[in-house]
């Protein structure tokens, strides 16, 4: 095959694959809500499997869903114990930690090209974010601890900076736990 018909077919399946990462997302964020817990795990995992599967082991991607992960139970947690979520437990429920883990995924994929500008990821997450949770909390065993629209500015207000930290955070914990060597592929 001659070279531009290969560039223009690895340009068609970069993009398959992106409209993939985003419709898994999707997918996994109704399946986390509505279904049982033990599909969301499962889809989730498997989610993930074939995620590293497809892409490979993107050093970039393990780092932005075990983050993901932990700032999601952060986040969700403060949102319990300080009033503005309710559920019946204090810390997040299990599946909502799956929808940070499948979060993670779309970040260096399908929500790139927001993802890597700060400014408009912090735009994006404040728009997008009290949406998601207005959404959730109509079809979830969650619930509002106060009014939906305080309980929406708030996480408004903190998604402003919820994905430029996890941004920057990735990127340093990247250079710590992978750092370039002058053999590594990205220095070449």
């Amino acid at each position: 095959m001659n070279k531009p018909l290969a560039k223009i077919r690895d340009t068609l399946n970069e993009h398959r694959l992106i409209l993939a990462n985003a419709a898994m997302f999707q997918i996994g964020w109704l399946l986390c809500l509505m279904a049982p817990l033990a599909v969301a795990l499962v889809y989730t995992l498997a989610a993930i499997a074939v995620h590293f599967l497809y892409w490979g082991g993107h050093r970039q991607d393990v780092i932005a869903v075990i983050l993901a992960i932990a700032m999601g139970f952060i986040h969700d947690t403060a949102l319990l114990v300080g009033g503005v979520l309710q559920y019946s437990l204090v810390i997040q429920p299990l599946w909502l930690m799956c929808l940070w883990a499948l979060l993670g995924l779309t970040l260096n994929h399908s929500l790139h090209a927001i993802y890597g500008r700060p400014w408009l990821a912090a735009i994006l997450g404040a728009v997008s974010a009290p949406l998601s949770y207005i959404a959730g909390v109509a079809i979830s065993g969650v619930s509002w601890g106060v009014p939906k629209e305080m309980g929406a500015s708030i996480i408004a207000l903190v998604w402003l900076g919820v994905l430029p930290l996890h941004l920057a955070l990735s990127r340093i914990l990247t250079r710590l736990v992978f750092p370039r060597t002058d053999n590594s592929p990205e220095t070449q």
